[in-house]
């Protein structure tokens, strides 16, 4: 006869020694114990529903999803529209407000900008997964419509660097990623359609708000036009904020839910012997756990993970080059102002649609390969059509519309990856890390490109362009090592 471990058995006829005797009396008694303070603690309600910690996935999609990705879409045309729109500003400090300046000087503001927004991703993605990310991007609109408020009374480059710069970059990073991160929460089966969709939303807010800022430069001036864009900031982001709503729960919550759970254990207590207790458990199993850090760094020693904020960092090294300098490059070559201005037009645009397009792609072959196919396609088509393109406008056209379509994927697809080597319970976290890499890759790939253009003094753009397609090159290689780790089949989906 079989018998369950915790099971005694007791054979008839046999005489029990006193000291099991009594061991057996204590076991039933901690089992009457414990049968009671089962039935006087409170059940959870079924109507509460219990928090999702994200180890689940996100199988059941609901329509409120939608809400969220149209509010993060917003979100990302007005944030990243003004971040890549940096160059119409630029023109007009050069041209009217900051004549003597140099360039150089000016293009910091812009590199400060983007690289602020980057580089502080991962404290941010820290402060959205603690604080909530409806709170977190609620701030940053906060700071960017501050910022440019202050950027609009600044009389000093210096000022710039710090309001429009670093400050405004900051704003941006507590409300990019919060809305970069939040589709993975409501989607899995259309999550690369739905995280496509949103990130589309910065080429949307490119085509629209560059043409509308150099609009309103001509006819209320540059500092009225600044301000008027705080004003756009504050009155779109601020409702966009209130629409999102995160499945899992912040650290905030957990921190407060824990409290009250301990609570109703305390008042379920039927004697102050069992209330100290309780306390005294609790309190050692506060002082158990590991404390929370302000910017955690752990998911690093996940290999897979490591290799994706690596091979962020090289495909950005080549990503921003041609969109820095293929306006000059196309003017260099014969073509007209307003037709490199129309090529731009055309780049950013195919940029849209293709992390839209890629974007619901990845759902059916995954977002790896996906990645893989971006960035190879991106590569390739800087070292085989933009190198040959010479003087040819439909050449160039036809980069534009190749390179825009695969590199804008490329920032649809990550965030979709991230979720897939890590989960999503602390996906601004990752993400912002993914990001960081994608920061230092910028910091170095672009000054890169342009040494190397100074070096033959803006004529030769054959080593700006080796340079931008071979460290992208190296991100495809590691993209391929990725999948295989994955999955090492070939074809398989992952």
């Amino acid at each position: 006869m079989l018998v369950p471990p915790s099971t005694t058995l007791i054979i008839p006829g046999h005489v029990i020694a006193p000291e099991v005797r009594e061991r057996l009396s204590k076991e039933a008694d901690e089992k009457t114990v414990s049968e009671e303070q089962q039935q006087q603690s409170p059940s959870p309600s079924k109507d509460v529903e219990a928090p999702f910690d994200g180890h689940n996935d996100v199988d059941n999609e609901q329509p409120y999803g939608w809400v969220v990705v149209a509010a993060a879409f917003f979100v990302q045309a007005v944030v990243i529209g003004t971040v890549n729109g940096y160059g119409v500003y630029q023109d007009q400090y050069i041209t009217h407000d900051y004549k003597t300046s140099s360039t150089f000087e000016l293009a910091w503001v812009g590199t400060l900008n983007v690289v602020g927004m980057d580089l502080t991703g991962p404290i941010t993605g820290q402060f959205a997964d603690h604080f909530g990310y409806r709170i977190s991007a609620f701030v940053g609109a906060l700071i960017m419509g501050a910022s440019l408020i202050a950027t609009s009374f600044s009389t000093k480059v210096w000022q710039l660097y710090i309001f429009q710069g670093i400050l405004y970059g900051l704003g941006a990073s507590l409300a990019f990623f919060p809305s970069l991160s939040l589709p993975s929460q409501w989607f899995k089966k259309r999550r690369g359609f739905a995280t496509g969709i949103v990130v589309a939303g910065g080429g949307f807010g490119g085509l629209i708000m560059s043409p509308v800022t150099t609009a309103l430069f001509t006819k209320i001036g540059y500092r009225w036009t600044v301000r008027t864009m705080a004003i756009v900031h504050l009155v779109v982001l601020i409702p966009a904020s209130a629409l999102f709503k995160a499945r899992v729960e912040s650290g905030k919550d957990k921190d407060r839910r824990l409290k009250r759970e301990q609570s109703d254990r305390e008042l379920a207590a039927t004697s102050e012997k069992e209330r100290q207790e309780l306390k005294d458990a609790a309190s050692a199993a506060k002082a158990s756990r590991p404390k929370r850090q302000v910017m955690d760094f752990s998911v690093l020693k996940e290999i897979r993970f490591l290799i994706l904020v690596v091979l962020s960092f090289f495909v950005a090294n080549g990503y921003f080059n041609p969109y820095y300098f293929f306006p000059t490059y196309a003017q260099k070559n014969g073509v007209s102002v307003s037709t490199a201005s129309l090529l731009i037009g055309i780049l950013n645009g195919s940029s849209a649609i293709g992390r839209v397009s890629m974007g619901l792609a990845s759902d059916y072959i995954g977002d790896i390969n996906t990645l893989l196919i971006s960035s190879l396609c991106a590569c390739l088509s800087i070292l085989v059509v933009w190198m040959f393109a010479g003087t040819s406008v439909v050449m160039m056209t036809i980069f534009c519309i190749i390179y825009g379509f695969f590199s804008g994927s490329f920032v649809a697809i990550v965030p979709t990856v991230a979720a897939h080597l890590c989960g999503i319970s602390r996906l601004a976290s990752m993400t912002g890390i993914v990001y960081g890499g994608i920061a230092a890759g910028t910091l170095v790939g672009s000054p890169v490109g342009g040494a190397l253009l100074d070096i033959s003094q803006g004529v030769n753009y054959r080593p700006l362009q080796l340079w931008a397609g071979l460290v992208m090159a190296v991100g495809v290689v590691l993209t391929v090592v990725l999948k295989f780790m994955m999955n090492p089949k070939p074809w398989g989906k992952v």
